[in-house]
């Protein structure tokens, strides 16, 4: 298998040099494909500028488009034999004065009188601010029209007067109520349709009898109201003679008999009075078979409620609370472990056990010191096959003798 050697690289991205690079350490940019190297040592193994060494980003190309930048000086001046004639080639210097030596500068002036019947020209020209004494008439009419509540409008040339007839718009004014001389007293007189506060005495049509609409009502519409309904035969003048809004004949009902009371009680509580509990049949017998508060003596099967899992007080425990609590200790454990006889013959019937593992531990390497605890190094590599490559330092490897095939070498991305 062949060996492959990678530079440092950039496949995409950002064209230039890499921010830093080593001494003489190489890196090439395929974004602007060019190779750099780092020039210079900082004393420290860094370089102390980079610079471009190959590619199109450091050396012209001979075809295709690239950009040339800062100022190029060439050594060897092209001679006079080999002036430019071809669209192609360069011109020199001396050859470009040379040419432009018998041209007028761009920036030059003349006066008037070196360009042929100029003045004469400007002579037969009105000036700007001048009066056109001879003109009749404007070239082109102009309309002159009025605007706002005037209407009207005119075309107006200068050979004749004209006039325009305007028309005044009624309707395209407005005024306050303050012109008008008189409105706002007569306005605050009036009453307004929204909730009117009217005053003194009111009048208004009244309507017919029997109208149930929202029709305004005078007295006269309530007084024939009134003669319409008719006092009948429960006048209150009559019936209600102290004005309390009940008929008087029904504030005193008449005796009534016992039966003929509905909605009555059909038992009354008795008076207050006391009883031995011999006077009461049977109470003794039922006390007798009622468990005493303090240390009762039950017999048959009691039964309580079960207290929730976990509950530590007073409470009475059931068989069933005793149950939970013993299957929450156990923890689903398998049946071969779910004993204390069980657990003590899986730890060897050892009454030490947490001792005698420690000690064991005692004697094994500690993951978190990653090898460093062994009591022999040397002994360890060469149990495992080491030599001494492995001893040396990853940025100062030293290989004599033999050979390495089938590796990679890279120098990452930057």
């Amino acid at each position: 298998m062949a060996n492959t050697i990678q530079l440092k690289r950039r496949v995409s991205g950002v064209a230039g040099a890499p921010a830093a690079l080593k001494s003489g350490e190489i890196a090439h940019n395929e974004v602007d494909d060019t190779l750099y190297v780092g020039k210079g040592d900082d004393g420290a193994g860094n370089a102390t500028s980079i610079v471009p060494v190959a590619g199109s980003g450091g050396f012209l190309a001979l075809v295709g488009t690239q950009t040339v930048g800062g100022s190029k000086t060439f050594s060897l001046v092209p001679k006079s034999a080999q002036d430019a004639s071809a669209a192609t080639d360069l011109v020199r210097k001396s050859q470009l004065d040379a040419g432009l030596a018998a041209k007028a500068a761009l920036s030059h002036s003349h006066a008037i009188a070196d360009v042929t019947g100029l003045q004469g020209a400007l002579d037969a020209k009105l000036g700007a601010t001048a009066n056109a004494v001879s003109a009749s008439k404007l070239a082109t009419a102009r309309t002159i029209a009025l605007a706002g509540d005037l209407s009207g409008s005119v075309s107006f040339d200068g050979s004749a007067n004209v006039t325009i007839t305007a028309a005044v718009a009624d309707d395209s004014h407005a005024h306050v109520i303050a012109n008008v001389d008189g409105l706002q007293a007569a306005l605050d007189v009036k009453a307004p349709l929204a909730s009117p506060a009217l005053n003194g005495t009111p009048t208004a049509p009244t309507a017919l009898s029997g109208t149930n609409t929202t029709q305004v009502a005078t007295t006269a519409f309530v007084q024939q109201a009134i003669v319409d309904f008719g006092p009948g035969d429960m006048l209150a003048a009559t019936y209600d003679t102290d004005a309390d809004g009940k008929v008087d004949a029904a504030e005193v009902a008449d005796a009534a008999p016992w039966a003929g009371i509905t909605g009555k009680p059909t038992s009354f509580p008795p008076s207050t009075h006391s009883h031995a509990i011999s006077q009461v049949t049977g109470l003794q017998t039922a006390i007798d078979a009622k468990a005493a508060l303090a240390s009762p003596a039950l017999t048959g099967t009691p039964t309580a409620p079960t207290a929730l899992a976990g509950t530590n007080t007073t409470q009475i425990a059931t068989t069933a609370f005793v149950a939970a609590a013993i299957g929450a200790l156990i923890d689903a454990a398998p049946g071969a472990m779910d004993t204390l006889n069980e657990l003590a013959a899986a730890l060897g019937d050892d009454p030490n056990f947490a001792t005698t593992v420690t000690n064991a531990l005692a004697g094994k390497l500690s993951a978190a010191s990653n090898l460093s605890d062994l009591p022999n190094k040397a002994t360890a590599r060469t149990n495992l096959g080491l030599g001494s490559l492995a001893t040396q330092a990853a940025n100062s490897v030293a290989i004599t003798g033999g050979s390495i095939d089938g590796i990679a070498l890279d120098g990452g991305t930057f």
